[in-house]
């Protein structure tokens, strides 16, 4: 018998574009980019985050062993 992992990781990494995220947060309270803030910003990122992760999880994760090891799926 093969020896099996002791934890497997499943990862999925999404990366936001804070510029985009400023000119959106601009256009929608019609205020100057000077005036948005890091909780302005992490709000629309949780929204998102609460979408994108609940969804198509199988399209973009990685499983991996405790050590890194990808393991495929």
């Amino acid at each position: 018998m093969t020896e099996l992992p002791e934890k497997i990781n499943a990862i999925k990494t999404i990366t936001y574009d804070v510029a985009g995220i400023v000119e959106s947060l601009v256009g929608e309270n019609d205020i100057r980019p000077d005036e948005i803030t890091i909780d302005m910003i992490m709000d629309k990122i949780e929204d998102w985050v609460e979408e994108d992760f609940a969804h198509d999880v199988a399209d973009v994760t990685i499983y991996q062993d405790e050590n890194g090891t990808e393991i495929l799926a």
